[in-house]
């Protein structure tokens, strides 16, 4: 894995949009049919042709913890999905067996959700996002800071706990922090779903998460497509 200072001097080289997501945007893709996450598959799909383009569109960031996570949580995802697809196709089982004793003409057949792939699939292009993503180097600057958050109880660590997201975060400020001190004028942009942790009581950003971000010049993103959106504009 490359330190931050590598790929602060390659995106600057390259002179293209960065997107920093966190852990759970990458399994929002795997989940996004059972949490109706709307344009998020596709949103991924398009992703994943603008970091594989060449020259890529956009680069795709990963903090160091992000794939250990991911490994770790996404084929229990998976499996969560293969019983949601399991959960409705008997749901819409017994609505055909209802709706033939009434004598109810339908027009379309019984479906076949849980042996469509579907679940494969979503954690294939996850994975490929992955795997076509630049994944920073552990930063010992960065994971004493994000242990500091902790401790003081700053967010995304509202209650003192969860020094990972602090991590993540932190990584992601000095990346942003080196590529404008080298002149970096592109987007640089973080994305997580998880509101709980780095919501604001009033909504959007938590106010210190958003002047540390401001501070830096980081934008802030809490799902895919938007994500995708802005590094687009």
């Amino acid at each position: 894995m490359p330190s931050i200072a590598s790929v602060a001097a390659q995106l600057h080289a390259e002179g293209g949009p960065a997107l920093l997501p966190d852990t759970c945007i990458l399994l929002d893709i795997i989940r996004a049919t059972y949490r109706c996450l709307g344009g998020c598959v596709q949103r991924a799909s398009e992703l994943l042709g603008m970091v594989t383009s060449v020259p890529p569109q956009c680069r795709l960031i990963l903090p160091s913890l992000v794939p250990g996570e991911w490994n770790a949580n996404a084929s229990i995802v998976c499996d969560e999905v293969r019983r949601h697809l399991s959960k409705i196709e008997e749901q819409a089982r017994h609505f055909h067996d209802a709706c033939h004793v009434l004598a109810i003409p339908l027009g379309f057949g019984r479906p076949a959700y849980a042996g469509a792939g579907l679940a494969d699939r979503l954690y294939d292009l996850s994975k490929q996002l992955l795997d076509n993503a630049l994944i920073l180097d552990p930063d010992t600057g960065c994971t004493t800071r994000g242990v500091g958050r902790v401790i003081a109880k700053v967010p995304p660590s509202k209650q003192g706990g969860e020094v990972k997201d602090c991590v993540i975060v932190e990584e992601c400020l000095e990346l942003t922090r080196q590529l404008r001190a080298l002149g970096f004028t592109r987007k640089c942009v973080f994305c997580t779903s998880n509101l709980d942790d780095y919501g604001g009581p009033a909504g959007g950003l938590h106010p210190t998460l958003a002047t540390d971000f401001a501070a830096v010049g980081l934008g802030f993103t809490a799902n895919l497509p938007w994500a995708v959106h802005e590094v687009r504009t």
